[in-house]
C-alpha cells in the first residue's frame, strides 16, 4: 500500500518562518529610520524657528539700546516642549522641555559715516542634539543666523 502525505515538512515551515521574520524586521527597521528622519526634520525646523525668534528679540534690544553682553553664552533654551501646558507656562529648559538647545550670540557695532544711524551685526548660534537611529541623542548640530539692525539716533 502506498501512503500519500500532504502538508509541509518541518524544514519548510522553519524556512518560511525565517523569511517572514527577516521581511518583518526589514520593514520595522525602515519604519523606525523614516520616523527618526522625520523627527530630525521637524526638530531642525523648530530649532530654526526658536533661533529666528531669539534673533528678533536681539534686534528689538538693539533698537531700544538695551544690548545684552555676550556673557550669557550657551544659555539653555527649550526647542521642543513635552506638552502644550509646558509651553504656555514657559517652564523653560527644565522638566517640561523635550529638547534643549544652547544659544549664544554676538552683537557688534559696525562703523558708519553717518551721525544719524548706527548698524549692528548680530550673530546667533543654536546648538542641539539630533536624534540617532534608536531615538537616543546623537550628534551635535549647530544652526547659525546672521542679521543686521539699523538704528536711527
Amino acid at each position: 500500500m502506498k501512503r500519500v502525505e500532504s502538508g509541509f515538512t518541518l524544514v519548510e515551515v522553519v524556512i518560511a518562518a525565517l523569511i517572514i521574520v527577516f521581511v518583518t524586521g526589514s520593514v520595522m527597521y525602515g519604519v523606525i529610520t523614516t520616523d527618526n528622519s522625520l523627527r530630525n526634520v521637524e526638530l531642525r525646523h523648530r530649532a530654526f524657528n526658536t533661533l529666528a525668534n531669539k534673533m528678533e528679540e536681539f534686534k528689538a534690544q538693539v533698537a531700544l539700546n538695551r544690548i545684552q553682553t555676550s556673557s550669557d553664552r550657551d544659555r539653555r533654551v527649550c526647542i521642543e516642549y513635552k506638552t502644550i501646558r509646558d509651553m504656555v507656562n514657559q517652564t523653560g529648559a527644565g522638566t517640561g522641555c523635550r529638547t534643549i538647545g544652547y544659544l549664544s550670540h554676538n552683537i557688534r557695532s559696525r562703523q558708519t559715516e553717518s551721525n544719524q544711524a548706527r548698524i549692528f551685526d548680530i550673530e546667533g548660534k543654536l546648538k542641539y542634539k539630533m536624534m540617532s537611529r534608536f531615538g537616543k541623542a546623537g550628534k551635535d548640530t549647530v544652526i547659525t543666523l546672521n542679521v543686521s539692525q539699523l538704528v536711527f539716533n
